[in-house]
């Protein structure tokens, strides 16, 4: 096997709909804008084949049991393939190549290992891996290579310095995956929790760490919209949370955090003791603390993951995202603007509304002029803003603004105040 290197006031606005108008209050932020099948069929005896069936039934789990690994090390020159999973001394935790949901790609990153529907902590950028049986994670040197196919896609290296021997990668037991020489424990040559993605586990840094000099944010991307989430070194256990460019700062409970460094980096506690399971998740425009209890079926199912504390804590507090098409009720909490649904409702549900609201009925330019009703526009107001990238339009009259909207398929929404804009 060999080596490898790494290398600003409006009149009212309208959002275009299919179906009826309705006034609806409205609270938005800017935004800019195979295998062949086989059986087998014995004719089998139960006293004369038992043992066999037993010892081929053993065999069978003992397969499916190896998927995952029985060592939390991956020693020199070694890996796991994309189906094994590394598994943490204490068996709390799992690092492997997962999928967010059917039918999508799969990246590195670890999970609770004994909880059905557990979330995921995703390693930094994520590496696409497309055919999962030919994924590996291996070692070499003193860094960690993602593979496919035996190309490597990422690597993630060592900064280098007085390694004595091989590096080793452990998975620890609170989730933290570390490259260290295998002489010396106490050298950590790289570790995951200093490349977090949208989400912190208890004993993770936010923020700089003096001693390797990386400054740690979480942080969300998606085509249309962008956010963060870091330290605020001016105030005691304070933070910005970013989205699309808009700063909202906000200060953590003194009994979540640990303030590290002068106030530089802060670490995320255990807040009940160390069997808490708990996280602190990252949504565009909004940070929770999520806590894990066992379902209660004596109590209709309740329990999983809640949030025990969260900012903004509702969306009629500045920067909250209710995502697109998204508006901020008078309960605070998130609502679809009229002739729109929850694009994921489940999503929807659990509080996590960035993906926001998509078209319940199809304008009839989209639909070829074959449906049974005419495009109409709901009037809102109480806007904080109004969205980037106007299109101005000439138009003398609110009606020649709304009409230069309907002509073109692409406006869903135009205002007539200061000139007519169109979006």
């Amino acid at each position: 096997m060999a080596a490898e290197t790494c290398g600003h006031h409006h009149h009212w606005s309208g959002w275009r709909i299919g179906g009826g108008s309705q006034f609806v209050p409205l609270k938005i932020m800017h935004t800019n804008g195979g295998g062949a099948a086989r059986s087998l069929s014995l004719d089998l005896s139960p006293a004369k084949w038992a043992p066999l069936v037993f010892l081929f039934l053993l065999l069978i789990d003992g397969a499916l049991f190896a998927a995952s690994a029985t060592t939390d090390t991956i020693l020199p020159g070694e890996g796991i393939s994309g189906n094994e999973t590394l598994v943490s001394r204490s068996g709390g935790f799992e690092l492997g190549f997962f999928s967010p949901g059917p039918g999508i790609h799969y990246f590195l990153g670890v999970r609770f290992r004994n909880m059905g529907h557990s979330p995921t902590f995703w390693l930094g950028d994520r590496v696409v891996i497309t055919d999962l049986s030919a994924a590996s994670l291996e070692i070499f040197a003193d860094s960690l290579y993602i593979k496919q196919n035996g190309a490597s896609l990422r690597c993630m290296p060592s900064p280098g310095g007085n390694v004595s021997s091989a590096a080793v990668a452990v998975l620890l037991d609170n989730g933290n995956l570390v490259v260290r020489d295998q002489g010396n424990s106490s050298l950590v040559l790289w570790q995951s929790f200093d490349y977090p993605s949208d989400a912190l586990l208890p004993g993770a840094r936010l923020g700089l760490d003096k001693d390797t000099g990386k400054n740690v944010s979480l942080t969300f991307k998606s085509f249309s919209h962008n956010g963060s989430l870091s330290v605020d070194a001016n105030r005691r256990n304070g933070f910005v949370l970013t989205t699309d460019g808009h700063a909202n700062r906000g200060t953590f409970p003194a009994w979540m955090v640990s303030s590290q460094d002068n106030g530089s980096s802060l670490l995320l506690s255990h807040t009940e003791g160390p069997n808490s399971t708990e996280f602190l998740q990252f949504h565009l425009g909004q940070v929770s603390l999520m806590r894990y209890s066992e379902p209660d079926h004596a109590a209709n199912g309740t329990g999983g993951w809640v949030a025990r504390w969260s900012f903004p804590s509702d969306c009629k507090s500045g920067g909250f995202f209710c995502g697109d098409f998204g508006a901020c009720t008078g309960s605070g909490k998130c609502g679809c603007v009229d002739g729109f649904t929850p694009s994921y409702p489940i999503e929807w549900g659990l509080g996590y509304f960035a993906n926001g609201c998509s078209r319940s009925i199809p304008l009839s330019c989209e639909s070829g002029g074959q449906t049974e009703h005419d495009d109409s526009f709901a009037p809102l107001d109480k806007l904080q803003g109004l969205p980037y990238n106007a299109q101005d339009e000439v138009a003398g009259t609110d009606e020649d603004c709304r009409a230069a909207c309907r002509r073109k398929c692409y406006c869903i929404a135009y205002s007539y105040g200061h000139g007519c804009k169109l979006w």
